[in-house]
């Protein structure tokens, strides 16, 4: 058995016992919640235009910020990753998967959502040090949602939290060198 397949064999074996035998019908409904965007946009749209609108400085480039990451993690994890990887999504590959939610598209590694929610939190965490543990706990949950809805592996899952966290420390690495450069320029005069 080759490195890859080992892998995805363990990936499986986790996926079923979190799918299957620590899921409860009770948390069904807390999981759907938690990985269906219409539930939540709403609020995280409000608080991104507040953060523009009444914000300062810092407030405004906090909310760029987290818009260029989760638009760089989104289209790297769905246009170029999903497609370039093709590994298939459990609701699509196995049998007996508890299916919460659609399954979506054929392809899952790695997961958009979890890229995403890694993205926002990483990116909100540089500015706002003391709230950091909230925004990794409910990125974390978004990620586990995933799984207990049936439709990515926990390796799905660990990709798109690597890839949303890589994306929005690029970005803030791009921001402290060019904030940096355009402080340099105004100290010149």
């Amino acid at each position: 058995m080759n490195l890859i397949a080992l892998l995805q064999h363990f990936d499986t074996i986790l996926f079923q016992f979190l799918n299957h035998l620590i899921a409860h019908p009770l948390w069904d409904g807390f999981w759907v919640i938690i990985t269906t965007q219409k539930y939540w946009m709403a609020p995280l749209l409000a608080v991104w235009i507040a953060l523009l609108w009444k914000g300062g400085r810092r407030d405004r480039i906090a909310a760029l910020l987290v818009l260029l990451a989760i638009g760089a993690s989104d289209v790297i994890s769905a246009r170029v990753l999903k497609p370039g990887i093709g590994r298939v999504r459990p609701c699509h590959a196995l049998e007996n998967v508890r299916l919460l939610v659609s399954c979506g598209g054929r392809h899952g590694f790695p997961s958009s959502h979890a890229a995403n929610a890694f993205a926002a939190a990483s990116t909100l965490a540089f500015f706002y040090r003391r709230y950091s543990r909230y925004f990794f706990a409910a990125a974390l949950l978004v990620g586990l949602s995933r799984i207990f809805v049936g439709v990515h592996y926990p390796g799905d899952v660990l990709g798109g939290f690597i890839l949303g966290s890589l994306c929005a420390l690029l970005l803030l690495w791009l921001h402290q060198k060019l904030l940096r450069k355009s402080l340099d320029f105004f100290n010149f005069f």
